[in-house]
């Protein structure tokens, strides 16, 4: 007869084994499991993936806020197009809200502002990407609308694309420009331009030498000048310094030359006022109708003149002494 089984061990052995797998869960997985996540896709539709698998983080400036969940590759057959969605889940805890509320719309509003998805690379050893957010404000709001059912955000090229995209565009400038053609003319114009230099080369020389004989002759021609000049400076000096004494010599004895000609001038005076007082007593005792009474009369008249004469001549000496030298001016 068999042993029949226990019910309260069973009891207890299930709900030690489910105590053991919450303990497990929560040990391996880090308690995930009761995190609330926000799933979107990404379509890198123009760059290539490589570097990106399931479980490279995503980011936000930096700040890891979430996973790469799953990576497809998708064929549209009727449009011959393929399609490579990368899913992705973020963490809303990761982002704290301080004032505000947290609401379905925050996501299209920071769209909005400019919140974009770019691959970045982790390690150029490695070649690992990550996807990083951040905000272009200045880019376009892009999406392809394959997954109705999960919320897509737009993406931009990666800077390291943008690289590519940018020397690939100069490349293909460089391989439509006619190399050849400018390789050609570049050679003509480098050839006229020695052309050309050597006859400037022919021309500047003869003028060369012309100038340098044309230098010598100046130069003697001021070795002549100098010779002649000097002399001629001498001499000048000689004359100045001649006629410098001469001048300090005369403006040594004007004081007494002055001094001479008013003390002739006074005596001249002193005669004429003298003759005149003769003659007025001549003349009164000569007949009025006598002709020696007319010439002593004409005799009075020129002494008078004569001595105004001697007074204005001495009056001018004693205010322009320097007369006697320079004469009257």
């Amino acid at each position: 007869m068999a042993k029949k089984s226990n019910p309260k061990l069973i009891g207890a052995f299930v709900v030690g084994a489910m105590v053991l797998l919450v303990v497990g869960v929560l040990a391996f997985g880090g308690g995930s499991f009761l995190k609330t996540k926000q799933k979107a896709v990404l379509f890198f539709t123009t760059q290539s993936l490589s570097g990106l698998a399931v479980g490279s983080p995503v980011t936000f400036r930096g700040i890891k806020v979430g996973e790469v969940t799953d990576i497809r590759i998708e064929y549209d057959v009727p449009a011959q197009h393929l399609y490579i969605p990368v899913y992705i889940e973020v963490e809303p805890e990761k982002i704290e809200i301080f004032n505000g509320e947290r609401n379905e719309n925050n996501v299209q509003t920071l769209v909005k502002r400019g919140l974009r998805a770019q691959l970045e690379v982790q390690s150029l050893v490695t070649g690992q990407v990550s996807v990083n957010f951040d905000f272009h404000p200045d880019t376009s709001i892009e999406l392809v609308g394959l997954d109705k059912n999960v919320l897509e955000l737009p993406t931009v090229p990666s800077e390291m694309s943008q690289l590519k995209a940018t020397v690939q565009s100069v490349l293909d400038k460089i391989s439509k420009l006619p190399l050849e053609k400018i390789a050609d003319e570049l050679n003509n114009l480098l050839q006229s331009a020695d052309t050309t230099v050597r006859d400037v080369d022919a021309q500047v020389k003869p003028l060369s030498e012309s100038l340098k004989t044309t230098s010598d002759q100046a130069g003697q021609l001021l070795t002549n000048l100098d010779s002649q000049v000097k002399p001629l400076s001498e001499s000048f000096k000689s004359t100045s310094d001649q006629a410098n004494k001469l001048l300090s010599d005369a403006d040594a004895s004007l004081p007494q030359l002055v001094a001479q000609a008013q003390q002739v001038l006074k005596s001249a005076t002193t005669a004429l006022n003298q003759a005149d007082q003769t003659l007025r007593t001549a003349q009164s005792a000569v007949s009025p109708d006598s002709p020696l009474f007319y010439e002593i009369t004409s005799t009075l008249r020129e002494i008078k003149n004569t001595a105004a004469s001697v007074r204005l001549l001495a009056e001018y000496l004693e205010r322009n002494p320097n007369a006697l030298l320079t004469g009257k001016k």
